[in-house]
Protein backbone atom coordinates (compact mmCIF):
# COMPACT_ATOMS: atom_id res chain seq x y z
CA UNK A 1 0.00 0.00 0.00
CA UNK A 2 1.43 3.38 -1.03
CA UNK A 3 0.72 6.85 0.41
CA UNK A 4 -2.24 8.64 -1.18
CA UNK A 5 -1.79 12.31 -1.99
CA UNK A 6 -4.26 14.72 -0.42
CA UNK A 7 -5.99 17.22 -2.72
CA UNK A 8 -7.31 20.17 -0.68
CA UNK A 9 -10.42 21.91 -1.96
CA UNK A 10 -12.37 24.92 -0.63
CA UNK A 11 -11.51 26.14 2.85
CA UNK A 12 -14.03 25.47 5.63
CA UNK A 13 -14.11 28.64 7.68
CA UNK A 14 -14.40 29.16 11.45
CA UNK A 15 -17.98 29.91 12.45
CA UNK A 16 -19.44 27.10 10.37
CA UNK A 17 -20.98 24.00 11.93
CA UNK A 18 -18.50 21.78 10.12
CA UNK A 19 -15.52 23.68 11.47
CA UNK A 20 -16.93 23.76 15.01
CA UNK A 21 -17.40 19.98 15.06
CA UNK A 22 -13.89 19.17 13.79
CA UNK A 23 -12.36 21.66 16.22
CA UNK A 24 -14.30 20.13 19.12
CA UNK A 25 -13.02 16.63 18.30
CA UNK A 26 -9.42 17.82 18.01
CA UNK A 27 -9.70 19.70 21.31
CA UNK A 28 -11.14 16.61 23.04
CA UNK A 29 -8.24 14.47 21.80
CA UNK A 30 -5.74 17.06 23.02
CA UNK A 31 -7.38 17.15 26.46
CA UNK A 32 -7.60 13.36 26.72
CA UNK A 33 -3.96 12.83 25.75
CA UNK A 34 -2.49 15.95 27.35
CA UNK A 35 -0.60 16.59 24.15
CA UNK A 36 -1.08 19.54 21.75
CA UNK A 37 -1.37 18.99 18.02
CA UNK A 38 0.26 20.84 15.14
CA UNK A 39 -3.10 21.58 13.53
CA UNK A 40 -2.89 25.21 12.45
CA UNK A 41 -6.69 25.61 12.71
CA UNK A 42 -7.11 25.74 8.94
CA UNK A 43 -9.59 23.23 7.55
CA UNK A 44 -10.20 22.32 3.91
CA UNK A 45 -12.49 19.99 2.03
CA UNK A 46 -10.70 16.85 0.81
CA UNK A 47 -11.43 16.36 -2.89
CA UNK A 48 -9.27 13.36 -3.79
CA UNK A 49 -11.78 10.76 -2.65
CA UNK A 50 -9.95 9.90 0.56
CA UNK A 51 -11.54 10.55 3.94
CA UNK A 52 -9.10 13.04 5.46
CA UNK A 53 -5.46 13.98 5.78
CA UNK A 54 -3.19 15.72 8.28
CA UNK A 55 -1.03 17.73 5.91
CA UNK A 56 2.64 18.38 6.70
CA UNK A 57 2.10 22.16 6.73
CA UNK A 58 -0.35 21.86 9.65
CA UNK A 59 -3.70 22.07 7.88
CA UNK A 60 -6.31 19.31 7.93
CA UNK A 61 -8.52 18.16 5.09
CA UNK A 62 -11.79 16.25 5.52
CA UNK A 63 -14.19 14.75 3.03
CA UNK A 64 -17.57 16.43 2.98
CA UNK A 65 -19.25 13.29 1.63
CA UNK A 66 -17.68 10.74 3.96
CA UNK A 67 -16.99 12.74 7.12
CA UNK A 68 -18.91 16.00 7.44
CA UNK A 69 -22.28 15.18 5.83
CA UNK A 70 -22.98 12.04 7.91
CA UNK A 71 -22.28 13.96 11.13
CA UNK A 72 -24.46 16.94 10.18
CA UNK A 73 -27.31 14.61 9.18
CA UNK A 74 -26.99 12.99 12.58
CA UNK A 75 -27.36 16.32 14.39
CA UNK A 76 -30.26 17.43 12.16
CA UNK A 77 -32.39 14.26 12.28
CA UNK A 78 -31.18 11.87 14.99
CA UNK A 79 -34.53 10.09 15.21
CA UNK A 80 -34.37 9.05 11.54
CA UNK A 81 -30.94 7.40 11.61
CA UNK A 82 -30.29 3.75 10.83
CA UNK A 83 -27.57 1.60 12.39
CA UNK A 84 -25.49 2.17 9.25
CA UNK A 85 -25.85 5.93 9.73
CA UNK A 86 -24.56 5.53 13.29
CA UNK A 87 -21.59 3.59 11.93
CA UNK A 88 -20.75 6.40 9.52
CA UNK A 89 -20.95 8.98 12.32
CA UNK A 90 -18.69 6.99 14.60
CA UNK A 91 -16.34 6.39 11.69
CA UNK A 92 -16.19 10.11 10.89
CA UNK A 93 -15.19 10.82 14.50
CA UNK A 94 -12.50 8.12 14.39
CA UNK A 95 -11.13 9.65 11.17
CA UNK A 96 -10.56 13.04 12.81
CA UNK A 97 -8.98 11.38 15.87
CA UNK A 98 -6.65 9.41 13.58
CA UNK A 99 -5.51 12.55 11.74
CA UNK A 100 -5.12 14.43 15.02
CA UNK A 101 -2.71 11.71 16.14
CA UNK A 102 -0.57 12.43 13.08
CA UNK A 103 -0.55 16.11 13.99
CA UNK A 104 0.39 15.26 17.57
CA UNK A 105 3.43 13.24 16.54
CA UNK A 106 6.82 14.94 16.41
CA UNK A 107 8.62 13.94 13.22
CA UNK A 108 12.24 13.99 14.37
CA UNK A 109 15.29 14.72 12.23
CA UNK A 110 15.07 12.83 8.91
CA UNK A 111 18.84 13.33 8.46
CA UNK A 112 19.74 11.47 11.65
CA UNK A 113 21.66 8.30 10.71
CA UNK A 114 19.52 6.21 13.05
CA UNK A 115 16.20 7.58 11.73
CA UNK A 116 13.88 5.53 9.55
CA UNK A 117 12.83 6.92 6.17
CA UNK A 118 9.91 9.31 6.37
CA UNK A 119 6.82 7.77 4.74
CA UNK A 120 8.80 4.63 3.99
CA UNK A 121 7.15 1.25 4.63
CA UNK A 122 8.40 0.96 8.23
CA UNK A 123 7.16 4.47 9.04
CA UNK A 124 3.79 3.89 7.35
CA UNK A 125 3.10 0.66 9.21
CA UNK A 126 3.98 2.02 12.64
CA UNK A 127 2.51 5.53 12.42
CA UNK A 128 -0.76 4.41 10.82
CA UNK A 129 -1.03 1.47 13.19
CA UNK A 130 -0.59 3.64 16.27
CA UNK A 131 -3.03 6.25 14.94
CA UNK A 132 -5.58 3.47 14.56
CA UNK A 133 -4.94 2.26 18.10
CA UNK A 134 -5.58 5.77 19.41
CA UNK A 135 -8.78 6.11 17.39
CA UNK A 136 -9.99 2.75 18.65
CA UNK A 137 -9.23 3.69 22.25
CA UNK A 138 -10.60 7.25 22.26
CA UNK A 139 -13.58 7.37 19.88
CA UNK A 140 -16.30 6.64 22.47
CA UNK A 141 -14.74 8.97 25.04
CA UNK A 142 -14.39 11.81 22.52
CA UNK A 143 -18.00 11.39 21.38
CA UNK A 144 -19.07 11.66 25.03
CA UNK A 145 -16.79 14.66 25.68
CA UNK A 146 -18.26 16.53 22.71
CA UNK A 147 -21.87 15.64 23.54
CA UNK A 148 -22.39 13.53 20.43
CA UNK A 149 -23.68 10.63 22.50
CA UNK A 150 -26.56 12.82 23.75
CA UNK A 151 -27.22 14.71 20.53
CA UNK A 152 -27.13 11.54 18.40
CA UNK A 153 -28.31 8.67 20.66
CA UNK A 154 -26.99 5.29 19.63
CA UNK A 155 -23.97 6.57 17.75
CA UNK A 156 -21.51 5.42 20.40
CA UNK A 157 -22.80 1.85 20.27
CA UNK A 158 -22.12 1.32 16.55
CA UNK A 159 -19.28 -1.02 15.65
CA UNK A 160 -16.79 -0.13 12.93
CA UNK A 161 -13.70 -1.67 11.41
CA UNK A 162 -10.37 -0.12 10.47
CA UNK A 163 -8.93 1.28 7.27
CA UNK A 164 -5.59 -0.24 8.30
CA UNK A 165 -6.46 -3.54 10.00
CA UNK A 166 -3.11 -5.11 9.13
CA UNK A 167 -1.07 -2.21 10.49
CA UNK A 168 -3.22 -2.05 13.61
CA UNK A 169 -2.89 -5.80 14.14
CA UNK A 170 0.88 -5.72 13.77
CA UNK A 171 1.21 -2.80 16.20
CA UNK A 172 -1.09 -4.47 18.72
CA UNK A 173 1.03 -7.61 18.42
CA UNK A 174 4.26 -5.70 18.93
CA UNK A 175 2.89 -3.91 22.00
CA UNK A 176 1.80 -7.24 23.48
CA UNK A 177 5.20 -8.81 22.74
CA UNK A 178 7.05 -5.91 24.31
CA UNK A 179 4.89 -6.24 27.41
CA UNK A 180 5.93 -9.88 27.73
CA UNK A 181 9.62 -9.24 27.11
CA UNK A 182 9.94 -6.19 29.37
CA UNK A 183 7.36 -6.86 32.09
CA UNK A 184 6.06 -3.29 31.73
CA UNK A 185 2.33 -2.47 31.53
CA UNK A 186 0.67 -1.71 28.22
CA UNK A 187 0.13 2.00 28.81
CA UNK A 188 3.84 2.51 29.51
CA UNK A 189 4.81 0.66 26.34
CA UNK A 190 2.38 2.65 24.19
CA UNK A 191 3.34 5.96 25.78
CA UNK A 192 7.09 5.39 25.40
CA UNK A 193 6.71 4.64 21.68
CA UNK A 194 4.09 7.24 20.78
CA UNK A 195 5.87 10.02 22.68
CA UNK A 196 9.09 9.40 20.74
CA UNK A 197 9.72 11.29 17.48
CA UNK A 198 8.03 9.38 14.67
CA UNK A 199 11.28 8.52 12.88
CA UNK A 200 12.80 7.23 16.14
CA UNK A 201 9.97 5.00 17.35
CA UNK A 202 11.72 1.73 16.50
CA UNK A 203 14.67 2.91 18.59
CA UNK A 204 12.21 3.66 21.41
CA UNK A 205 11.13 0.00 21.25
CA UNK A 206 14.74 -1.11 21.45
CA UNK A 207 15.32 1.20 24.42
CA UNK A 208 12.43 -0.43 26.29
CA UNK A 209 14.11 -3.82 25.81
CA UNK A 210 17.58 -2.56 26.67
CA UNK A 211 16.43 -0.83 29.85
CA UNK A 212 14.45 -3.85 31.00
CA UNK A 213 16.85 -6.65 30.11
CA UNK A 214 20.36 -5.22 29.78
CA UNK A 215 20.50 -2.63 32.55
CA UNK A 216 23.74 -3.16 34.48
CA UNK A 217 25.05 -5.59 31.85
CA UNK A 218 25.58 -3.48 28.74
CA UNK A 219 27.87 -0.43 28.88
CA UNK A 220 25.88 2.69 27.93
CA UNK A 221 28.22 3.45 25.03
CA UNK A 222 27.15 0.21 23.34
CA UNK A 223 23.50 1.30 23.03
CA UNK A 224 23.65 2.40 19.38
CA UNK A 225 25.03 -0.96 18.26
CA UNK A 226 22.53 -2.99 20.29
CA UNK A 227 19.68 -0.79 19.05
CA UNK A 228 20.58 -1.71 15.47
CA UNK A 229 20.44 -5.40 16.28
CA UNK A 230 17.10 -5.22 18.08
CA UNK A 231 15.29 -2.92 15.64
CA UNK A 232 16.15 -4.83 12.47
CA UNK A 233 13.57 -7.64 12.92
CA UNK A 234 10.88 -5.12 13.85
CA UNK A 235 11.65 -2.92 10.86
CA UNK A 236 11.66 -5.85 8.45
CA UNK A 237 8.43 -7.46 9.61
CA UNK A 238 6.32 -4.31 10.01
CA UNK A 239 7.53 -2.84 6.73
CA UNK A 240 6.53 -6.09 5.00
CA UNK A 241 2.90 -5.41 5.95
CA UNK A 242 2.74 -2.65 3.31
CA UNK A 243 2.65 -5.42 0.70
CA UNK A 244 -0.60 -6.76 2.16
CA UNK A 245 -2.48 -3.80 3.68
CA UNK A 246 -5.62 -2.82 1.79
CA UNK A 247 -8.67 -0.70 2.70
CA UNK A 248 -10.88 -3.21 0.88
CA UNK A 249 -9.25 -6.39 2.21
CA UNK A 250 -10.76 -8.82 4.67
CA UNK A 251 -10.53 -7.16 8.09
CA UNK A 252 -10.03 -10.31 10.15
CA UNK A 253 -7.51 -11.85 7.75
CA UNK A 254 -5.39 -8.69 7.67
CA UNK A 255 -5.55 -8.32 11.45
CA UNK A 256 -4.39 -11.92 11.85
CA UNK A 257 -1.61 -11.38 9.33
CA UNK A 258 -0.45 -8.30 11.20
CA UNK A 259 -0.27 -10.29 14.43
CA UNK A 260 1.71 -13.02 12.63
CA UNK A 261 4.29 -10.50 11.42
CA UNK A 262 4.56 -9.08 14.92
CA UNK A 263 4.99 -12.56 16.42
CA UNK A 264 7.82 -13.36 14.00
CA UNK A 265 9.52 -10.05 14.73
CA UNK A 266 9.35 -10.51 18.51
CA UNK A 267 10.51 -14.12 18.23
CA UNK A 268 13.66 -12.97 16.45
CA UNK A 269 14.10 -10.10 18.90
CA UNK A 270 13.91 -12.54 21.81
CA UNK A 271 16.64 -14.68 20.25
CA UNK A 272 18.77 -11.58 19.69
CA UNK A 273 18.27 -10.53 23.30
CA UNK A 274 19.30 -13.94 24.59
CA UNK A 275 22.52 -13.82 22.59
CA UNK A 276 23.28 -10.27 23.70
CA UNK A 277 22.66 -11.12 27.36
CA UNK A 278 24.91 -14.17 27.06
CA UNK A 279 27.70 -12.05 25.54
CA UNK A 280 27.67 -9.47 28.32
CA UNK A 281 27.32 -11.99 31.15
CA UNK A 282 30.26 -13.97 29.78
CA UNK A 283 32.61 -10.96 29.78
CA UNK A 284 32.07 -9.65 33.30
CA UNK A 285 32.58 -6.05 34.39
CA UNK A 286 34.34 -4.70 31.28
CA UNK A 287 32.72 -6.41 28.31
CA UNK A 288 33.84 -5.63 24.76
CA UNK A 289 31.41 -4.76 22.04
CA UNK A 290 29.72 -7.59 20.24
CA UNK A 291 31.24 -8.48 16.86
CA UNK A 292 30.24 -6.18 13.99
CA UNK A 293 30.55 -6.21 10.22
CA UNK A 294 32.34 -3.33 8.53
CA UNK A 295 28.99 -1.90 7.46
CA UNK A 296 27.57 -2.09 10.98
CA UNK A 297 30.69 -0.47 12.43
CA UNK A 298 30.46 2.38 9.91
CA UNK A 299 26.79 2.87 10.77
CA UNK A 300 27.52 3.02 14.51
CA UNK A 301 30.33 5.51 13.87
CA UNK A 302 27.96 7.78 11.93
CA UNK A 303 25.39 7.59 14.74
CA UNK A 304 27.95 8.37 17.44
CA UNK A 305 29.37 11.25 15.41
CA UNK A 306 25.91 12.70 14.81
CA UNK A 307 25.12 12.77 18.54
CA UNK A 308 28.61 13.93 19.49
CA UNK A 309 29.47 10.81 21.46
CA UNK A 310 32.98 9.30 21.51
CA UNK A 311 33.40 5.99 19.71
CA UNK A 312 37.09 5.32 20.29
CA UNK A 313 36.36 1.78 21.51
CA UNK A 314 35.05 0.94 18.03
CA UNK A 315 38.61 0.83 16.71
CA UNK A 316 39.63 -1.39 19.61
CA UNK A 317 36.77 -3.72 18.77
CA UNK A 318 37.78 -3.70 15.11
CA UNK A 319 41.39 -4.58 15.99
CA UNK A 320 40.27 -7.39 18.33
CA UNK A 321 38.02 -8.85 15.62
CA UNK A 322 40.86 -8.61 13.10
CA UNK A 323 43.32 -10.38 15.38
CA UNK A 324 40.77 -13.02 16.33
CA UNK A 325 40.00 -13.75 12.69
CA UNK A 326 43.72 -13.87 11.93
CA UNK A 327 44.32 -16.39 14.69
CA UNK A 328 41.51 -18.60 13.43
CA UNK A 329 42.97 -18.38 9.92
CA UNK A 330 46.51 -19.24 11.01
CA UNK A 331 47.71 -15.69 10.24
CA UNK A 332 48.51 -14.50 13.74
CA UNK A 333 52.10 -15.71 13.73
CA UNK A 334 53.79 -13.32 11.34
CA UNK A 335 51.61 -13.82 8.28
CA UNK A 336 50.11 -10.99 6.28
CA UNK A 337 46.44 -10.19 5.87
CA UNK A 338 44.43 -7.66 3.93
CA UNK A 339 42.13 -5.31 5.85
CA UNK A 340 38.49 -4.81 4.93
CA UNK A 341 37.26 -1.72 3.15
CA UNK A 342 34.89 0.91 4.47
CA UNK A 343 31.20 0.50 3.83
CA UNK A 344 27.96 2.26 4.62
CA UNK A 345 24.90 3.62 2.94
CA UNK A 346 24.07 7.33 2.82
CA UNK A 347 21.52 8.57 5.31
CA UNK A 348 18.09 8.90 3.78
CA UNK A 349 16.57 12.35 3.29
CA UNK A 350 13.07 13.53 4.04
CA UNK A 351 10.31 12.36 1.78
CA UNK A 352 8.34 15.01 -0.09
CA UNK A 353 5.10 13.08 -0.35
CA UNK A 354 2.09 14.09 1.70
CA UNK A 355 0.83 12.07 4.64
CA UNK A 356 -1.05 8.93 3.72
CA UNK A 357 -4.72 9.75 3.75
CA UNK A 358 -8.00 7.97 4.42
CA UNK A 359 -9.76 6.06 1.66
CA UNK A 360 -13.56 5.74 1.56
CA UNK A 361 -14.98 2.44 2.78
CA UNK A 362 -16.27 -0.35 0.55
CA UNK A 363 -20.01 -0.82 0.51
CA UNK A 364 -20.00 -3.34 3.35
CA UNK A 365 -21.89 -1.51 6.05
CA UNK A 366 -19.13 0.88 7.05
CA UNK A 367 -16.72 -1.81 8.22
CA UNK A 368 -13.64 -0.27 6.63
CA UNK A 369 -12.41 3.24 6.27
Amino acid sequence: MTPVLSVPGPEILPGTREYAWVASVVAAVERRTGRPSRWDRRLFEETSGVFAAATPNGAMTVSREHVLDPVLRGYDAPEELSYHDHQLIRLATAVVIHETDHHQAELGDPAAPDAIRELGPADMALSEGFAELKAKRLTTAVMEDTGMDRAIPGSTQARIGSVYPGYRGSVEGVVLGLQELTGRPRHEIVSAIQDAPRLQRYNAMADLLIDARLDGLMPPEHRSQVRLALTRPLLDELAAMTEHESPTGDQRALDNLGHEHAERALGTVEQQLAGIEQHYRAHGDHPPRMPMSAQERAQVQRIEAYYGRPSIDLETTHLRQFLDSGAHSGLAGGGTAAGGGAAGAAASGAAAAARSAWRPPPSNGGQAR
